[in-house]
């Protein structure tokens, strides 16, 4: 590594607030930013932008933080790109971190780009997973030690490993619903350092002048504790008779009913990217983007997934494969699946769906 590189320290994770604490999505990664410092040796620096910050930094210490770094000032009081990465190519470049991580939210999604751009480093984004290892380039003939590998999902059923071996910092962004957050140790002692915030000079060439929060949307995957989840599959029964997917929907609803009113656990239907893609006319306004679960979609980790008719492609399993429990319906029995489900079964969505709810509102006697 060249000395250039050596004056690079530390992991920086970028914290996002939901209203006066840390959104649920920085928790998650805290535990990843904390993962990849340890495996380095180096510390691990939050940093939160915005105004009236309170004590979000004591929190993120809490979760696992040995720095925080605030930006506080009432300029940052609305979101704005242009000011942010202002302030965040200034600090990365007088303060050199080792590594920066996003998450790959549309604040994530919008700000890490621009600051990998204006610092002229590499960026992969989408990433499942974070690991250090060293990294030979069989061109160059040499070994890089100890750098972040960055792994997200590629085309087909392959997955990615991303290296950044010459140029910092390593920047990535992570999907939430991939890392479990620490649990918080409140005894925890770190740095906080409120950074003072000068009122901008430069004139940009957009302003923000008003803030409307959009709809929110009925369906919250991210904090649903079970999954109801439609493929393909739903299309034809075991004879391989076509099916009316409206049919399988409202089977899935009657489940969903029967999990909350039994057992009081939030309960959301999903979909596979081929459902939502297929653009049935049956589902139209009862199954839309916002009940994807995967790569492309949302990424869930609930207590139960059922996975109902759906083949398990690999941007799919990435997208629900952290689940505690994964039931898997499909009449293929080498649905890939199979592979990951706790509770695999070659049956017939039709006819499980029927006997699934029977047993649950029954009492389980299914009598």
């Amino acid at each position: 590594m060249s000395e250039a590189l050596l004056d690079y320290r530390d992991v920086w994770v970028y914290l996002q607030r939901e209203g006066n604490q840390l959104s649920k999505e920085s928790l998650e990664l805290l535990a990843a930013g904390r993962k990849v410092a340890d495996k380095l040796g180096q510390r691990l620096v939050g940093l939160i932008m915005g105004h009236d910050l309170g004590d979000i930094a004591g929190a993120a210490v809490a979760y696992g933080a040995d720095e925080v770094i605030c930006v506080d000032h009432p300029s940052l009081a609305n979101y704005f790109s242009l000011r942010y990465i202002d302030i965040l190519a200034s600090l990365v470049r007088e303060r050199k971190p080792n590594a920066f991580i996003f998450l790959a939210t549309e604040i994530g999604k919008d700000l890490a780009p621009r600051l990998a751009y204006r610092v002229r480093t590499g960026l992969a984004t989408d990433n499942i997973e974070l690991e250090v290892e060293d990294y030979y380039n069989p061109q160059l003939k040499e070994t890089f030690k100890n750098l972040m590998i960055q792994i997200r999902p590629d085309f087909g059923t392959r997955v990615a490993k991303i290296y950044t071996p010459r140029h910092r910092p390593q920047m990535a962004t992570i999907r939430p619903g991939n890392f479990r957050p620490s649990e918080a140790d409140w005894s925890r002692k770190g740095k906080i350092e409120r950074v003072e915030v000068h009122e901008p000079n430069r004139v940009y060439s957009a302003i923000v002048k008003e803030i409307r929060e959009l709809p929110r949307t009925g369906v919250n995957l991210k904090d649903a504790q079970v999954v109801v989840s439609l493929g393909l599959g739903s299309l034809r029964d075991k004879d391989g008779n076509p099916r009316n997917p409206r049919d399988a929907y409202v089977l899935a609803l009657k489940l969903k009913e029967a999990i909350e009113r039994r057992y009081g656990l939030k309960t959301e239907i999903g979909a596979s990217r081929a459902l939502i893609y297929a653009e049935l006319k049956e589902l139209e306004g009862s199954i839309t983007k916002e009940n994807q679960v995967g790569q492309t979609g949302t990424t869930v980790s609930p207590s139960v997934y059922f996975a109902l008719g759906i083949s398990g492609a690999l941007q799919h399993k990435v997208g629900m494969q952290k689940s505690k429990r994964i039931v898997a319906v499909n009449l293929d029995p080498n649905a890939p699946i199979f592979q990951i489900a706790h509770y695999p079964i070659v049956a017939d969505v039709y006819e499980f769906l029927p006997e699934m709810i029977e047993r649950l509102e029954s009492g389980g006697s299914g009598k």
